[in-house]
């Protein structure tokens, strides 16, 4: 017979290890083996771990750890009433031990926790059925993401020059000449106009007062403090792969801020945006900034979590919308917790999500 317990320090590198086995990073991904760990150390163990919600392990009969799941605590806010949130990433089982009870074990000794909120990102197909199972919940609205395209032939070029026997300058080189003709031809479309505001540089403190002021109409909401939110964003900078992280703050003309964004990703790449707000009225113009920002720093596209409130304003900008594959998993013993964010009256971004957590 099985058994739970708190995941520590040693199990780390098997943790590691196994989710690379089962989940094979893409091909020619630079993520080394110490880095990872180092980065999953410091998400799950410290200095924000919580011993009432703990990242959790399974060890069979003969004491062998088989199954991970990682858990991550943040605070948010239901209308003033203070939220206890688990956030879950690393789910894994051997895949020879799937035949147990490891997997769904883990699932019920984390729902039962006595945190508020359990919320679980780019969940596959068994993972749902077993949440489900225990008395959770898919939201639809948060499993789509929009993508804004800058430069079209540069996308399609890089894609279609995988796996052909092409120097990786060529498709590069073909898409970026094709893209000089396409954005003069169709001016506007994929290239953006240049705003009517500033930037600078973003800061925890100044994150942290944004997301209290600005998000206060939501009915569900993170709640950073100064010190957590730049620890939070300095993480995610040194995350494999993020780096370099862009946070921005946004300033209209007369130096009022109008909202802020957080995106990573090098020239030539699709940028992954953490997260965007605005003061009420304003998230036009923060979009505005953070596409004309992309567009100089050489991005390719950009993606991010769709927010339901701001669909109007991306469409406007020449935003799609898709399903990336995943699903979104919500688990809330209080009924109006659970509708709340089923409804989408929530400030949700990737910050509290398990894309933060991956490495």
């Amino acid at each position: 017979m099985g058994r739970i317990r708190a995941l520590e320090e040693r199990d780390i590198p098997r943790m590691v290890d196994l989710h690379r086995r089962v989940f094979p990073p893409p091909p020619g991904t630079a993520n080394g083996l110490e880095a990872s760990q180092a980065y999953v150390k410091e998400l799950l163990l410290a200095p924000h771990s919580s011993d009432s919600s703990p990242s959790l392990v399974y060890e069979d009969d003969r004491g062998e750890p088989i199954g991970f799941l990682g858990v991550m605590p943040r605070r948010m806010v239901l209308r003033g009433r203070p939220i206890q949130t688990a956030i879950t990433a690393h789910f894994v089982v051997e895949p020879k031990q799937r035949g147990t009870l490891a997997a769904l074990a883990l699932i019920n000794t984390l729902l039962s926790g006595s945190q508020d909120l359990t919320l679980a990102d780019t969940a596959n197909e068994m993972s749902r059925r077993l949440w489900e199972g225990l008395g959770g919940a898919t939201t639809l609205l948060y499993n789509f993401y929009w993508f804004r395209l800058f430069r079209p032939a540069e996308y399609v070029m890089a894609r279609w020059g995988r796996g052909r026997r092409l120097p990786a300058q060529v498709p590069v080189a073909l898409g970026r000449a094709a893209d000089a003709v396409l954005t003069r031809a169709l001016a506007g479309l994929f290239r953006p106009p240049s705003p009517a505001t500033s930037g600078e540089d973003l800061d925890g403190e100044m994150l942290a007062s944004c997301v209290a002021e600005f998000e206060r109409t939501r009915a569900l909401r993170p709640e950073y403090e100064g010190r957590t939110a730049a620890w939070l964003m300095d993480i995610v900078a040194r995350k494999p792969g993020c780096e370099p992280l862009r946070k921005v703050l946004v300033r209209t003309r007369t130096g009022e801020v109008a909202g802020w964004y957080m995106y990573c990703g090098r020239r030539g790449s699709i940028g992954e945006v953490l997260q965007v707000g605005a003061r009420e009225g304003r998230i036009g113009d923060v979009l505005d900034h953070l596409f004309v920002e992309a567009w100089r720093e050489g991005m390719v596209a950009l993606v991010g979590r769709i927010d339901p409130r701001s669909v109007d304003a991306f469409s406007a900008r020449h935003c799609f919308f898709h399903y990336r594959g995943g699903a979104t998993l919500v688990h809330a013993r209080d009924p109006e917790l659970l509708q709340t964010i089923l409804e989408g009256d929530v400030f949700l971004t990737r910050l509290e999500s398990e894309w933060c957590l991956s490495f």
